[in-house]
């Protein structure tokens, strides 16, 4: 009878073991892989893409549940559309974009898709006709607004704190990319406020940008450049130029202090990039980008390059600067 009773006892185990491989084996077959592809200009935006891979891990997707496909296109904005359809073609669960060149792209590509598109740090999307409305989009695209136009006036102000002595800004902006209006609103409200004259320039190459700084360096107390794929590729030149003419700058990226701009106010490029793996994990798990709001920036420093304010002669004083986030060193120049 215990022969018996130890023969069923075997079975049962053998009958549970090949179950839980069955159900093992069945989890493995049903384990989804996430196709997540990334359209960008340059390797300068791929902070944002670091983020968001960081932050994808704090909402529990590891490196097995995604797969990341990069298209960058190395500076030549003239190959987004092309690769915008490489990603569409490979089959992509969502498009991530880096800017507003990027989204633009993606956007043309997936006209006749259900791929949805997640945008980090861009501006103006209303204005440049990307979405219809910040609330519900109206289409397959949302993401992270960089805010640069709410924050322009605040920029100035900021400016106009770290040298007093400020009395005419020169404003840089590309009109062939992002409106200025939008921001026009912030920065003539706040220059009347802290009594500065704007001197505001359209560029739209290399050479005009320099150009411009070179005829106009002598006659302003400082420069704000304007959201623009065009001042980041030239930005070591521009760095180059302020020091010569002792110009302060007001960049509108944390990557450009780092390069030798005397400060920045506003959402890193890399916190973009966590703050946007929400929206990602929010539309991987199935909800419709159209009814997804498009969300502001959730963190906002203030940067500043001591080494260019050394070269500037601009006085830092850190320990009474309780309202600076980070003080950088930027490499010798």
């Amino acid at each position: 009878m215990i022969f018996v009773f130890l023969f069923i006892v075997f079975i049962a185990g053998l009958i549970l073991c090949y179950s839980s491989y069955l159900q093992t084996n069945a989890e493995e077959k049903e384990h989804k892989v996430y196709k997540i592809g990334v359209l960008t200009v340059n390797d300068e935006r791929l902070a944002k893409i670091e983020g968001m891979h960081e932050g994808l891990k704090q909402y529990g997707l590891s490196d097995n549940d995604v797969d990341i496909i990069i298209k960058n296109a190395s500076g030549d904005v003239n190959r987004l559309d092309q690769l915008g359809q490489e990603l569409v073609n490979i089959g992509v669960d969502v498009i991530i974009t880096t800017g507003t060149s990027e989204t633009t792209a993606a956007k043309k590509a997936t006209m006749d898709q259900e791929i949805p598109v997640a945008f980090i740090g861009v501006g103006c999307t209303v204005e440049l006709d990307l979405v219809k409305d910040n609330i519900s989009t109206a289409c397959n695209i949302t993401g992270v607004d960089s805010h640069y136009v709410q924050l322009s006036g605040k920029r100035l102000e900021f400016l106009k704190r770290l040298v007093p002595n400020t009395k005419k800004v020169l404003v840089l902006y590309n009109p062939e990319t992002t409106p200025f209006g939008p921001s026009s609103i912030f920065l003539y409200d706040a220059a009347d406020k802290l009594d500065i004259q704007l001197d505001i320039v359209p560029v739209i190459d290399h050479k005009e940008v320099l150009a411009v700084l070179n005829e106009k360096g002598d006659s302003v107390d400082g420069v704000m450049l304007m959201c623009s794929l065009l001042f980041e590729s030239i930005i070591d030149s521009i760095v180059d130029i302020t020091l010569e003419k002792q110009l302060p700058v007001m960049g509108v990226t944390d990557r450009q202090v780092e390069k030798g701009v005397l400060a920045f106010y506003g959402s890193t490029t890399y916190n973009e990039g966590i703050q946007a793996a929400r929206i990602v994990v929010n539309i991987l798990k199935g909800q419709d980008p159209r009814i997804i709001p498009i969300e502001s920036p959730e963190q906002l420093e203030l940067y500043i390059n001591l080494d260019t304010a050394r070269k500037l002669k601009v006085d830092i004083e850190t320990p009474d600067m309780p309202f600076v986030d980070h003080f950088i060193q930027n490499r010798e120049r």
